[in-house]
């Protein structure tokens, strides 16, 4: 039996692109080629390993052309979306499976191919009742 590959838990935390910022990003795809509104991701969810500090990201628009990277929104627990920056892609590559990473370059936690495909769910903590 081969080895059990162990999978860490994706954020998922989630967040809205706010109009302005679609703008932002058709702006910053220009020099790569034209891009389509509807190619714009506005449902965003956080795609590094679950964290409990830090900003999120999300990928917006994978940019065309090879070696260019893609748009990503960034986020802190409790606030809109903040910025864009473009970010060139991950270079790992898993040596197993040939799979390449999904991230932008220098993330924190584990590559895609080691993430699970479920988010962390979230949840509100209950008050604590008073007898």
């Amino acid at each position: 039996m081969k080895n059990a590959k162990i999978l860490f838990p994706v954020c998922g935390r989630t967040a809205r692109l706010p109009e302005h910022l679609v703008q932002q990003t058709l702006r910053a795809a220009r020099p790569y080629g034209a891009a389509d509104e509807a190619d714009v991701e506005r449902n965003l969810w956080c795609h590094l390993q679950f964290h409990d500090d830090g900003d999120h990201f999300a990928l917006v628009l994978d940019l065309a052309g090879v070696d260019t990277g893609a748009v990503w929104a960034r986020w802190a627990d409790g606030k809109p979306v903040a910025a864009l920056d473009v970010r060139p892609d991950c270079s790992f590559v898993d040596p197993e499976s040939h799979e390449a990473c999904c991230e932008f370059a220098f993330h924190t936690g584990a590559h895609t191919h080691q993430l699970t495909d479920t988010p962390v769910e979230f949840s509100v903590p209950a008050k604590a009742s008073v007898s």
